[in-house]
């Protein structure tokens, strides 16, 4: 989630010119709500479908073939070209955020994972952008094992704070996110700031398809669409599927 957490610096870097301010104020923390449909704490059992044969992990290059690329998404979008690095720091008080918090900060590397790629798109300077990237691992067990500690920590984490490395900082309120069943699990949640009273918000969508994790966030000024995260969560799922994926006993 490297590409998210420098998507949501460049914003708030954006944002906080913008209302003149040199810092962040806190966030509301609005209160998480069960649903009833799958939200981002409720990782959904695997997939079965019969034995399949053994696969190894997916490459780097196997990886970067399923990534989505502008003409994969909807119009007006236009691969972010912005190469700052404008990576800050998540961090947060409770120490249940941990696996989360680890995840967001690990510069697209997830613990245990053999490849990744990413990549980035644009509307506009203040969104909406859309983060997405793959991180394949050597088994679905192990994919697996790390979806349920991050989707855990989703359920139980109500606050994380960005720090920029200026020293500026940002305290985001976190709460579950409702996501239709894909993949073969799939959690979510939205991060929600004020900025010198403009608000920002972010929706991070994790999903697992055999042994590779997915990603997808979407982030921007005032209320985030969506409809639009999910389009896109569907569309790199779709995209990850039909090139296939590493599933079944020993993969």
């Amino acid at each position: 989630m490297a590409r998210a957490a420098a998507l949501t610096s460049a914003l708030l870097l954006s944002l906080g010119t913008a209302a003149g301010c040199g810092s962040s104020k806190s966030a509301p923390k609005p209160t998480a709500t069960s649903a009833s449909t799958p939200t981002a704490g409720t990782a959904s059992s695997p997939a079965t479908s019969g034995p399949s044969p053994s696969a190894t992990a997916l490459s780097a290059d196997d990886l970067e073939a399923r990534l989505l690329t502008v003409a994969d998404l909807p119009s007006g979008f236009s691969v972010d070209s912005d190469n700052a690095d404008a990576n800050g720091t998540i961090s947060a008080t409770d120490p249940r955020c941990r696996p989360l918090v680890d995840l967001m900060n690990s510069d697209g590397k997830p613990s245990g994972a053999v490849a990744d790629a990413d990549t980035s798109f644009t509307r506009s300077e203040l969104g909406p952008n859309i983060a997405t990237g793959l991180a394949s691992f050597p088994s679905t067990q192990d994919a697996q094992k790390l979806m349920d500690s991050v989707t855990k920590a989703m359920r139980a984490c109500t606050e994380l704070t960005e720090t920029d490395k200026d020293g500026t900082s940002y305290d985001f309120a976190v709460a579950p996110l409702e996501s239709p069943k894909t993949g073969d699990a799939v959690g979510a949640i939205r991060m929600s700031a004020d900025i010198g009273g403009y608000p920002a918000q972010i929706d991070i969508v994790l999903v697992r398809v055999g042994s590779t994790l997915l990603y997808v966030a979407n982030t921007g000024l005032g209320d985030t669409d969506a409809g639009l995260t999910q389009d896109v969560v569907k569309r790199a799922v779709a995209k990850l599927q039909a090139a296939g994926t590493p599933s079944g006993p020993g993969a």
